[in-house]
């Protein structure tokens, strides 16, 4: 699929010798995420480092002119330091609102437009105010108003409600309802598809890192088992497990042929792990799931369908606590697109590369290359949620994801968003007092 004319522009003028029009260019394709040539442009603009999320990195610039300390304001506020401390113009008060939302939900309220309902209603959650938020979305029937709505109802103690809405944001979909009747309490493994019609075609090969994962690791796998798409193979790739998670995979392979052992033969982690099995693959198209998260019956075969000449396919995920409650440690929104659900065939992520091996966040970074690699219109969306992902609080993704990002996640967006760039990647700022 041809890349999209306006942002090939963009990417050329981002790397013109007028200064003028490169941050012009260099702004707009921050605006869409863009950052390959946004950064070509603009490394040093606090406009184009906010947009992209480098807030430490957009204070650490000259700000230059009235757009870029309006970013450095943002990028404050965004870092918990209070604000945003000056007029954000109406253009912009969307995205400081959603930048600033985990450290600050109150001062994200109040830049919030009066129609941007399900964003305030996610805000007051955050700021405790329950009763109000379900005020403003008890009647409206958006996946992300479901999902809130659940949230406010398992938070209520209405457990039964919330299986009703989380069922319904399922079925406006297409999907089956993962959710028995009853009022009882739910968590993650009470989630089951209704058994669908079974599909065939080319295989698919899962790629299911684990690592102590024996009390997750059965319903990860029976949600694959259990989709439409039966071409599949599923490959658990065992992590140095120091508990019964081995002898559980080797279980579940000799259950059904389509599962696959092996042990990770390369640097230790989970993105390690993922290039060993995609190594060992044999389908013609690669997708990923979690050791501790559920997916619905029907995702393989919509993805698949989905991809036709795109270069990958990607969907919609909620994540859920415990108690069954659905949570966004970013505040908002609580349904979004997750790079681990890309689906693509083998040779386009063998063409463009292994995964990094790093501690966390090389599958967003994976996700980046393939775009710039391929153009954003190479990109297959499907907005119905089709991964739940375990959430437990104090987890390494709660210190990487949930409000603002740690260090060490910092500092690697930086670094790969600038080599995609083919800049040096800058150092971390130091934050002030802490020099």
């Amino acid at each position: 699929m041809a890349r999209f004319p306006g942002d090939t522009l963009l990417e050329k003028l981002a790397a013109s010798r007028h200064s003028g029009l490169r941050r012009w260019a260099a702004r707009k394709a921050a605006d869409r995420a863009l950052h390959w040539a946004a950064l070509k442009g603009g490394a040093d603009d606090p406009y184009v480092l906010m947009r992209l999320g480098l807030y430490p990195y957009a204070l650490a610039k000259p700000a230059g002119d009235r757009k870029g300390e309006v970013a450095q304001t943002i990028a404050a506020a965004a870092m918990g330091e209070g604000g945003p401390n000056a007029p954000v113009p109406a253009t912009l008060k969307q995205v400081a609102a959603r930048a600033i939302a985990p450290a600050n939900p109150r001062a994200a309220l109040a830049l919030l437009p009066g129609d941007a309902i399900e964003a305030g209603a996610a805000c007051l959650i955050a700021m405790g105010d329950a009763v109000a938020a379900a005020a403003l979305v008890s009647e409206l029937d958006s996946r992300e108003a479901l999902a809130m709505r659940a949230h406010i109802a398992v938070a209520a103690g209405d457990p039964g409600g919330a299986r009703r809405l989380l069922n319904a944001m399922f079925v406006n979909d297409g999907l089956g309802p993962p959710l028995g009747d009853g009022d009882g309490a739910f968590g993650i493994d009470a989630l089951q598809s209704p058994t669908p019609e079974p599909l065939d075609g080319p295989q698919v090969s899962v790629v299911v890192p684990y690592h102590d994962a024996a009390d997750t690791l059965p319903a990860a796998v029976e949600s694959l088992l259990a989709q439409s798409w039966r071409n599949l193979e599923i490959l658990l790739v065992d992590d140095r497990s120091t508990d019964e998670s081995p002898a559980i995979a080797a279980a579940l392979a000799a259950k059904d042929g389509r599962v696959v052992t092996l042990e990770n033969r390369q640097n230790s982690g989970v993105y390690g792990a993922r290039n060993t099995a995609i190594d060992a693959a044999t389908g013609e198209f690669v997708t990923f799931l979690d050791a501790d998260d559920w997916s619905p019956a029907e995702r393989i075969a919509r993805q698949v369908h989905a991809l036709g000449g795109h270069a990958l396919a990607i969907a919609n995920h909620i994540r859920m606590d415990e108690a069954g409650c659905p949570v966004a440690p970013r505040v908002y929104p609580l349904v979004r697109p997750v790079p681990i659900t890309m689906l693509l065939r083998r040779a386009t992520l063998v063409e463009a590369g292994p995964f990094e091996q790093t501690k966390t966040g090389a599958d967003s970074e994976m996700f980046a290359r393939l775009e710039m690699l391929h153009g954003k219109r190479s990109v297959a969306r499907d907005a119905a949620i089709l991964l739940v992902a375990r959430w437990r609080s104090g987890s390494l993704s709660d210190a990487s994801e949930g409000g603002m990002l740690g260090t060490e996640r910092y500092a690697y967006r930086a670094d790969w968003m600038f080599r995609h760039a083919g800049l040096a990647p800058p150092r971390l700022p130091v934050a002030p007092g802490n020099a």
